[in-house]
């Protein structure tokens, strides 16, 4: 999409300037690359001194507002260009040229106006946003009704031609250093910006429902917590593992019941025992 540096020079036939009733004096264009500011084609200035206020409008008017035409065609980039756009409406009205509306001319048409950067750059105060707050050399606009009286084209057209250029360094400065200011598009910061944190290890896919959970793994015997044998509990451990690997004792016959003596828990029941004398010490032979 060709942008164009698009100014228009104008003076005032009332005691206020009005865009509207303002005479036509230049109309300049100049395509430049808008992501640098840098020209990319020689700077076209039409002068009422040198052809008619009809013939230059017509002329513009066919080559970028002609019904048909692309909005993309022509992107214009200035300062205010509200007024620069109020005074081609009324100047296309003035000879017959069907204008755009206010909603294909504000709404539909891309254009880039300096004007709200050059009042934020100047604390916000509109009295004062000029270029002339941001270049050494100062305009000399005031002058304009002046030369055109006295005929001094020649200081008109300097004027022009030392606007764009101081425009067009002010665009080309905001333009390099606007990483400066901390306004970066998300992506690239995004890009740039390296991670504080390792991400975050991939969790395992949890277990299906009808599965059932796994039991955790018991330590083996006589392991104390870091898995490393106990001490103390070797004996022990290996007392009960080999108890384990007994096989138990085969069940005793009624024969082998009889003829195994009683058990030392067993002799108060025993029937010989409710009438033997219970003796106190060694006995003594009669």
């Amino acid at each position: 999409m060709p942008a164009y540096y698009f100014s228009i020079e104008g003076i005032r036939t009332g005691e206020k300037t009005d865009p509207v009733t303002d005479r036509l004096v230049t109309l300049q264009y100049q395509k430049i690359d808008l992501t640098t500011g840098e020209t990319l084609d020689v700077l076209v200035i039409h002068r009422v001194w040198e052809s008619t206020e009809k013939e230059i409008v017509t002329s513009f008017y066919n080559q970028f507002f002609r019904p048909g035409t692309p909005v993309t065609q022509f992107i214009p980039v200035g300062l205010n260009l509200d007024y620069t756009y109020e005074m081609l409406v009324a100047l296309f009205r003035k000879y017959g040229l069907a204008p755009p509306t206010s909603y294909e001319l504000y709404y539909q048409r891309p254009r880039f106006d300096l004007r709200p950067i050059i009042v934020l750059l100047n604390n916000g105060r509109f009295a004062g946003a000029s270029l002339d707050a941001f270049s050494l050399k100062k305009g000399e606009d005031r002058h304009m009704e002046k030369w055109i009286d006295k005929k001094e084209f020649g200081r008109v057209e300097h004027y022009v031609r030392e606007e764009a250029t101081r425009f067009l360094k002010v665009l080309q400065y905001l333009s390099r250093n606007k990483s400066r200011m901390g306004i970066t598009l998300k992506e690239a910061h995004a890009a740039k910006q390296t991670p504080l944190t390792p991400p975050p290890a991939e969790r395992p896919a949890p277990a299906s429902p009808s599965r059932a959970p796994a039991r955790p793994e018991r330590p083996a015997p006589g392991t104390t917590e870091r898995g490393k044998p106990g001490l103390r509990n070797r004996t022990a451990v290996a007392a009960k593992a080999a108890s384990h690997t007994l096989l138990p004792a085969p069940e005793r016959t009624p024969a082998e019941r009889k003829r195994s003596p009683p058990g030392r828990n067993q002799l108060a029941k025993h029937p010989s025992a409710k009438n033997a004398s219970l003796k106190k010490g060694p006995g003594k032979h009669r």
